[in-house]
This record gives structure tokens, sequence and C-alpha cells, in this order.
């Protein structure tokens, strides 16, 4: 790695964490839920457990399940990048700590961080953003990897600026909903309007390529997007019908839509680990040999 390089890097990270205090210093407090949720209701609607007498942790299955699959998200990201592949490797640590930052908050620590000494639950928190704003970096630097594995010239030059351009405009806009309190601004769904579309263009390109050239690496990674798109719509196909509460209200077990999401991600990363990243290696030996 050069000096140049380092250097970015250190000026990357220190923007990040500057980021991460702005968010905190103006955290939206004043956002309440809609339709109010009572901290009583909250604890109600869901399993909790107390820990050391002081601490309210709800939905402890679901939390365990989380956190299980931010480790898994790291450990691949730190192997991929002691393997050199560096862009890859860091898409996945922070796609790996926004995992484990959101499980803190809509699991774990939830209602200690929204609802204790409210009497109505806040929208979000300090760590919901900094979930999102992790994973619009993670998302954004997969969309540079995906630019230098699979396209050039122009091609490339319009995926990088498009992650850059869709990274800068969405930090701002995240900064200005905290700081205004704009409940949009703050949401999953403007995360997912920013960046939803590169995974459409990564499955167009994968496809496209595959067609041409039959060849494992992008065969493997048309397979991916797939698993990906039923990963997502087996969320909604549970979560639209409400089978969380009923399974709950009915047999008193807790497994909800996030769990579906979840435990199907760690399947997702399974089969990267296993059928995709060893490509990307040996795609990477091929090119050097050149």
């Amino acid at each position: 790695m050069t000096s140049k390089q380092r250097t970015w890097i250190a000026i990357a990270l220190t923007t990040y964490f500057f980021i991460l205090v702005l968010l905190g210093i103006f955290e939206p407090n004043g956002l309440l839920t809609d339709p109010a949720i009572t901290s009583s209701d909250f604890l109600t609607e869901r399993p909790h457990v107390t820990l050391l007498d002081r601490w309210i942790i709800i939905v402890p299955s679901s939390t365990i399940i989380v956190y299980l699959l931010g480790v898994q998200i790291l450990l691949i990201g730190f192997k991929m990048i002691q393997n050199q592949e560096r862009t890859w490797g860091a898409s996945l640590v922070f796609w790996g700590i926004g995992t484990i930052l959101a499980g803190t908050s809509y699991q774990g620590l939830g209602y200690e961080l929204k609802c204790a000494g409210n009497n109505v639950c806040q929208f979000t928190d300090w760590f919901e953003l900094a979930y999102l704003f992790s994973t619009a970096i993670s998302i954004s630097l997969m969309g540079f990897a995906f630019a230098k594995q699979f396209t050039t010239g122009r091609s490339q030059k319009r995926l990088k600026r498009y992650s850059e351009i869709a990274l800068i405009a969405y930090t701002i806009l995240l900064l200005l909903g905290s700081i205004l309190e704009i409940q949009f601004l703050v949401s999953y769904e403007l995360f997912t309007l920013f960046f939803m579309p590169l995974f459409v263009i990564f499955f167009v390109l994968n496809l496209r390529r595959y067609q041409r050239q039959k060849d494992d690496l992008n065969r493997n990674f048309v397979i991916l997007w797939v698993l990906f798109l039923f990963v997502n719509v087996a969320y909604y196909a549970y979560y639209l019908p409400g089978f969380t509460q009923t399974l709950y209200e009915t047999s008193d077990i807790w497994f909800s839509a996030n769990d579906v999401l979840h435990v199907g991600l760690i399947g997702w990363f399974g089969y990267f680990s296993l059928f995709v990243q060893p490509k990307l290696r040996m795609s990477d030996t091929i090119e050097l040999s050149y």
C-alpha cells in the first residue's frame, strides 16, 4: 500500500468518525413513532429479558441471530482484506459494522435506546443512524469494487461516479434529516431509494457478461443477486401478513420478519464466501498473470 493510499484511508476514516459524532450531537430525539407506541406497549408486544437487573434486552433470540450475522460478515471482510481484496473486504467490514449497530437498536437495546424514560417511543436513535451511514458506505464501496472487477472505460467511470455521488448526497440528506428532525430523511425508505438501484445494476451487468462469456464468476454472481432478491421477497412475504405477531400471540414463539431476513442473509453470505469470493481471487490471479 502506497503512502498516498494510506493518506486517503486516514482521511476517509477521520471523516467517517466525524460524521458519526455529528449524528450523535444532532440525534433527532424529537421524532416519535407514528402511530404512537408507549413504552409499556412496546414491551408487551415482544419478548424481553432484564440483564444484570438493569438493562432490558428485547427479542433476545433475534439479537443473537443478527449479531451472528454481523460477526460472519466481519470475518469474511477481514479475510478478503488479508487476501489483498481490499475494496471488497472493506465493503463487507462496513456492512458487518452496520449490521451490529442495527441489531443493537432494532433488537437488543431497542427499548433502552428509544423507549426507556419516555412516554412515547422515539422513531430512531444514533445506532440506527450510524447503521444507515455505515451500510451506505458499504454499498458504495461495493460499487467501486464491482466497477473495477467487471467494467472498463466509460462504464467504469460512470459506476464509480454513481457510487460516489449517491454516498455524498445520501450523507448530506441524512445529516439534514437528523439536524432538522425530518423523518423521511432518516428513514430506511430513503436509504433504499439511493442504494437499491446499485444491486439492480450489478445484476444486469453480471447477467449480460455471463450471456457473453459463460464463465463461473458471472454465473455465481447472477445466482447471488437472485438469492438476494429471494431473501428480500421472503422478508416481505412474512412481514406484510403480520406472521410475527400472530405466531407470538398464538404460540408464544418469537420469529420475526427480521429473523427471516437475517437467517436468509447468513445463508446468502455463506454462498458468497463459498462460491463467489474464491472466484474473485482466481480472477485477480489471472489478471495479475498478464
